[in-house]
């Protein structure tokens, strides 16, 4: 197979998007298939990983939820609006550089319906840059790019759109006291593993519902 498409690669390579839209098409298919599967069980032991976007968690273990229907995501809703999800129903929601791209009534709000949809004893776990340790950064003279890139977000010169940029950012331990307040238990911040961010500027907090 190698040396045919090393052979035919220049016949071959003008038609590659065809390709690429079939492979969206399919996974779009499957990710259909499996929230109308939730859908109809009521989301009851579901598992959500929060603007996932193209890159999710694990698609095999998580349901994604997005803005915007990209090849990859499952669920398709406006966070800053009821989560169209019934109550206490959710076995664990995973959130990672979501929240700071909304401001505070928002990123409040997206709390509360975490709380809600999660059934008594559901997990959160709740992953975003930590301020505080952005600003003890930047007054070390850590690397102004990566300082900045944490404080405002990513900026895409003219392809920059809204929802990329940060709006409100809490302190580890404020956090900690808010997800309280909202009536979450066992609320401690745990080792930031995901492999996914820079541990020194992001925390990850893991909270229970009572």
């Amino acid at each position: 197979m190698k040396r045919f498409l090393d052979r035919y690669y220049r016949y071959i390579r003008p038609f590659r998007f065809l390709y690429g839209w079939a492979k969206d098409g399919y996974t779009k298919m499957q990710c259909s298939k499996r929230a109308e599967e939730w859908k109809a069980k009521s989301f009851r032991g579901a598992k959500l990983d929060i603007c996932g976007g193209r890159n999710p968690l694990n698609p095999q273990e998580y349901l994604n939820v997005d803005f915007v229907a990209l090849p990859k995501v499952d669920l398709v809703f406006d966070l800053r609006e009821k989560f169209p999800i019934p109550d206490g129903v959710i076995e664990e929601v995973f959130s990672a550089a979501t929240l700071e791209h909304f401001r505070k009534p928002h990123v409040h709000h997206i709390l509360r319906e975490f709380h809600r949809i999660l059934k008594p004893g559901g997990l959160l776990r709740v992953s975003t840059p930590d301020i505080e340790a952005i600003a003890k950064g930047l007054l070390a003279g850590d690397d102004l790019d990566v300082i900045n890139q944490h404080f405002f977000g990513k900026f895409k010169s003219n392809e920059t759109e809204d929802l990329d940029l940060h709006k409100w950012m809490y302190p580890a331990g404020k956090m900690i006291e808010v997800l309280q307040e909202m009536g979450f238990t066992d609320v401690r911040r745990i080792p930031m593993d995901l492999g996914l961010h820079d541990p020194k500027y992001n925390y990850l907090i893991r909270a229970v519902k009572a």
